[in-house]
């Protein structure tokens, strides 16, 4: 039965393409200090000035109690900046720090680095994001209709 099989499974094909990925990043992410989850953070920092844990979170589709021990080794090595909130103390503010803005010349190179030697075309690979994204939407109204199903 193929339908059965590994290598028949687009959700394996997705898995060990994400740990492809990663393993092609990681030289570089090494040489920056960083893990992978953590140069994520600071994708999302760098394209917003300041995001709040809980916001971080959402776009990272992490829960608090992955996203704040992250955080917290990124503000320890210096790269995040933590503040309270000025309209609510229990809720955290980061940003980039000025270090962490320093890496963004080898966060570029690395991503030239890698996606140069794949041989693909800038339009065929934001193709292949923006079918991936749109994957990952249909999954999640799959997932939510399902759970509402469930409390129905």
């Amino acid at each position: 039965m193929e339908a059965l099989q590994l290598g028949a499974q687009l959700c394996f094909a997705m898995y060990s393409t994400t740990r492809s990925m990663t393993a092609s990043y990681r030289p570089h992410l090494e040489d920056m200090g960083l893990t992978y989850p953590q140069y994520l953070v600071l994708l999302a920092l760098w394209e917003h000035e300041e995001l709040t844990v809980k916001e971080l979170g959402q776009k990272m589709r992490l829960d608090y109690g992955t996203v704040s021990p992250l955080t917290q080794r990124l503000e320890h090595s210096g790269l995040v900046e933590r503040r309270q909130s000025e309209h609510d103390g229990r809720v955290t503010v980061l940003r980039a720090s000025a270090a962490s803005l320093a890496l963004q010349p080898k966060a570029l190179t690395m991503i030239e680095s890698v996606f140069g030697g794949l041989g693909y075309t800038i339009d065929e690979i934001i193709s292949l994001r923006d079918q991936i994204n749109e994957y990952r939407r249909r999954l999640d109204k799959l997932i939510e209709r399902d759970a509402a199903g469930r409390q129905a």
